[in-house]
């Protein structure tokens, strides 16, 4: 008897091994018979992922695009991802086919922190997305409450700037500019989701804190998304783990903060109440916008600073069309400046040509069988979005790799610049929400900072390392160190 139930055990498992070697044949079989857009040759098992190393990954793209044309597919193993990098291809994707691509291709791993994707980067298109977003672009990031803000964000850029102050002279006149800028950021953020008096710096340096160790594993998604088996890896179930403490230590922090609140209806979290989501999904689409919004800003005015550094040159002509506007002796530039200084709004627009911060978006799902560029692409295909490639086209931009804010002032030499190559926030139906009150704080926070004092190597003779390192957005590699010089001791 032991000995048949032994033989029929055997016999049930090679039938379920010859069924799952049968449904995989199928699937590659079925993938093989659809016509692919053209990408590098692949190897057994593991497809394109042995030439996406080295440079971050945006960079690795964008030089196989330029190898094997501007719509390519490369293979995750067995998984096809169509990555567009030219003008016409990526506003077909974005813009005049926005709904077939406005699905969402999300990790299971970004689930734990999404309530399941039910925040508004990480849920499908449809009535639920549109209620959410809004709710968000039309309450807290509308022009009526931003308008609000901005007292309060001049406001918090003074402070910023004695701050930056202290931490000079406690270190030898050397800061690291993205650390104040981060948890003015912060600040902002916690307005916008709780309301304008909101203020409370423990609970926003915990929260610094917490989107800082989350984002070190922002790689882990792309890890399950390349390998179907990658969720049997330890590095992937540290991953699991650390991503699963950082969601108690969310909700551990986020909680007792939204049961106390009395959130006006204007603010994030007002309009969440309102809709009777649920716990989970509140705190999620709370720490969402944290995630997002807390390092964009920071990250590119950084990057400003960093460029500047290289290019005192550059510096100058900034600071001199800072003081044409507000003149001398004066301390605060305010928002209502901004508009008029040109070569600021030139120095803004380059700085995101260069490090768009978010270099390759976010993935698009199909969802529907659509096409691009006339090729066939099946629904839920993944699409990425090179907007790294876009901005580096030297088919468009005269010399593309060096940083010429020039570029964006009229009547300067070189070829026309069209709003269809210049894309940092996206464009079409998932752009970027944030894109108004992003532009505003950078602007602000580099206008005020170049205002106040002369940025200079931290070490002689020693510039700043401009790689990039791709994490949920792009960041320096090197963090910034700089010597802050006063304007007016």
């Amino acid at each position: 008897m032991e000995m048949e139930m032994s033989a029929l055990a055997m016999s049930s498992t090679l039938i379920l091994a010859l069924a799952m070697t049968l449904i995989f044949l199928l699937k590659a079989k079925s993938s093989s018979a659809i016509k692919w857009p053209p990408g590098p040759k692949t190897l057994p098992i593991i497809g394109n992922l042995h030439q996406l190393g080295g440079d971050e990954l945006h960079i690795v793209l964008a030089k196989l695009a330029r190898v094997h044309g501007a719509i390519m597919t490369i293979w995750m193993a067995k998984k096809p991802v169509i990555v567009v990098s030219d003008v016409n291809s990526v506003w077909e994707v974005l813009v005049s086919k926005s709904s077939d691509y406005a699905a969402r291709d999300a990790a299971e791993i970004s689930k734990i922190v999404s309530a399941s994707s039910h925040s508004i980067n990480t849920s499908d298109s449809g009535p639920y997305w549109q209620t959410l977003r809004r709710g968000l672009t039309h309450g807290p990031l509308g022009p009526l409450n931003i308008s609000a803000q901005i007292p309060i964000q001049q406001r918090d850029m003074q402070r910023v700037i004695r701050e930056m102050q202290q931490d000079a002279a406690a270190n030898g006149g050397i800061i690291k500019p993205l650390d104040h800028l981060k948890r003015s950021s912060t600040r902002l953020v916690s307005r916008l989701i709780f309301g304008d008096t909101f203020d409370n710096d423990p609970y926003n340096d915990s929260m610094h804190e917490v989107v800082q160790d989350l984002n070190r594993f922002g790689g882990i998604a792309l890890l399950e998304q390349a390998f179907s088996f990658a969720k049997h890896l330890p590095s992937y179930k540290r991953g699991v783990k650390e991503f699963h403490i950082h969601k108690r230590k969310i909700d551990d922090l986020v909680r007792p903060v939204v049961a106390s609140a009395n959130p006006p209806s204007n603010s994030y979290l007002g309009f969440l109440q309102s809709q009777n989501y649920s716990e989970e999904i509140i705190i999620a689409c709370i720490f969402e916008l944290y995630l997002l919004a807390m390092d964009s800003s920071a990250s590119t005015a950084t990057w400003a600073l960093a460029f500047m550094i290289r290019d005192q040159q550059v510096q100058e002509k900034l600071y001199q069309d800072i003081k044409r506007v507000i003149g001398d002796g004066v301390d605060l530039v305010k928002a209502e400046d901004l508009s008029k200084m040109h070569y600021l709004q030139a120095v803004v627009k380059e700085t995101m040509r260069m490090k768009p911060i978010a270099p390759l978006a976010i993935p698009h799902k199909t969802a529907i069988d659509t096409t691009v560029m006339g090729t066939k692409v099946p629904k839920g295909t993944c699409v990425m979005v090179n907007l790294y490639a876009l901005h580096h086209d030297e088919s468009v931009w005269a010399k593309p790799y060096t940083f010429m804010p020039e570029r964006f002032l009229q009547g300067e030499d070189g070829k026309s610049v069209t709003e269809q190559a210049f894309l940092p926030f996206g464009a079409g139906m998932r752009i970027c929400g944030g894109m108004e009150v992003g532009k505003l704080q950078f602007s602000l926070a580099l206008a005020n900072l170049v205002n106040a004092f002369k940025w200079t190597s931290a070490a002689e003779g020693k510039l700043p390392d401009m790689s990039d390192e791709l994490q949920f957005i792009t960041v320096m590699k090197t963090p910034l160190e700089a010597r802050i010089i006063p304007r007016n001791p």
